[in-house]
């Protein structure tokens, strides 16, 4: 009986083990979602404002095309006006010459703001990719770092579970399937009994059970949660093993406390 108990109490240190490297594997991608999230949502700023400076960047050019075209219609109008045969076609081509240029004029003041409007926000831009990017790194740097602990919880969890299967082969059939439907239920399968008290589930024994327990002969359960139980008395003797060298009975002795 007391091996079996033995069995059964490094058994559900193994799974309560197992089930700890598993929330902490699903926890730590968690703890990058948000910079994840933000990294994203500021590319996406990145890709709007690069968008926008491109665009204000053809108008520029096409502002730049058409000043260029003004000053060839300002240089045809000064011809029309050194060609002008009488008074009343000098005046038309004078006039002609100064609509023109008032139209560059006012192109030019236009473009000259749009300019000073679009440098500034290409040094706005330059300082916005600058922050991405420090963010960038870090989201990188500390992915890495998940990844590296991602790996060592894995090959801590295949190792456990390695050795999950050494000790099923070894406890009976019948108390491994209670076992594993306590588990799924409870949480844990075994609990330690304190002053007549399951502390599995804080639910005071039977009298009977409680001296049946102390005579030890024979593997018992709760009546209220079903758990495997034992004399906490017993604990000591049950988790000690000299000849495991990784901490196992520490972790074994740990799990039935918490029951």
């Amino acid at each position: 009986m007391k091996e079996q108990l033995r069995l059964l109490l490094k058994l559900q240190a193994i799974d309560a083990r197992v089930k700890d490297l598993e929330t902490k594997m699903a926890k730590l991608p968690e703890a990058l979602e948000s910079d994840k999230k933000t990294l994203a949502r500021l590319e996406q700023m990145l890709d709007g404002e690069r968008a926008r400076l491109a665009e204000t960047e053809r108008w520029r050019r096409d502002q730049e095309d058409l000043i260029r075209q003004e000053d060839e219609a300002i240089r045809r109008a000064k011809v029309k006006v050194q060609s002008a045969k009488g008074s009343k076609d000098y005046a038309a081509a004078t006039r002609e010459v100064d609509n023109k240029r008032r139209a560059k004029s006012e192109r030019e003041d236009e473009l000259l703001k749009v300019m000073e409007a679009l440098e500034k926000a290409k040094a706005e831009l330059e300082s916005h990719e600058a922050d991405v990017g420090k963010l960038r790194d870090r989201v990188e740097e500390e992915q890495t770092q998940v990844d590296e602990e991602l790996g060592e919880l894995a090959v801590e969890a295949e190792q456990r579970t390695e050795g999950r299967d050494g000790l099923v082969a070894q406890i009976e059939a019948a108390l491994m399937k209670r076992y594993d439907r306590v588990r799924r239920q409870r949480g844990s399968a075994v609990a330690p009994v304190r002053d007549g008290t399951c502390l599995g589930c804080h639910m005071a024994l039977p009298p009977q059970l409680n001296n049946t327990l102390a005579a030890g002969a024979t593997v018992e359960f709760c009546p209220r949660c079903n758990r495997i139980v034992f004399r906490e008395e017993m604990l000591e003797e049950l988790t000690s093993d000299p000849a495991d060298s990784d901490g196992d009975s520490d972790s074994a002795a740990a799990a039935a406390a918490e029951g």
